[in-house]
């Protein structure tokens, strides 16, 4: 994972490497915006993380989402206050995912 310095570094990266579709997070689910599909926790992993603090006490992490079974790569914006919003469940078992897989490659 490349890191970037700014939100729209990191927007423009993930871009360039394929990660061009727009998600939303509900729930568990992701609707993926530009194919009006829910995806359930099964149809996605995150494949990217990018954490940006800011001055005012709030948070943005970037997560780059890629589906296998749509063949879709895409990015998941979430914003939360530091302390009082925590991640939501579906996000922290897949971020262990990530990691668990991240050192089996190793």
């Amino acid at each position: 994972m490349k890191p970037y310095l700014t939100k729209h570094d990191a927007v423009v990266g993930l871009h360039e490497s394929g990660f061009t579709e727009d998600f939303e997070l509900f729930g568990n689910d992701l609707l993926w915006i530009q194919g009006k599909i829910f995806l359930r926790p099964k149809d996605f992993s995150i494949t990217e993380v990018h954490y940006f603090p800011e001055l005012s006490g709030k948070e943005t992490i970037i997560f780059g989402v890629y589906s296998h079974r749509f063949s879709t790569g895409g990015i998941l914006f979430n914003h939360f206050k530091t302390y009082t919003d925590k991640l939501p469940p579906v996000i922290i078992r897949k971020l262990i995912l990530m990691d668990s897989n991240h050192f089996n490659l190793q």
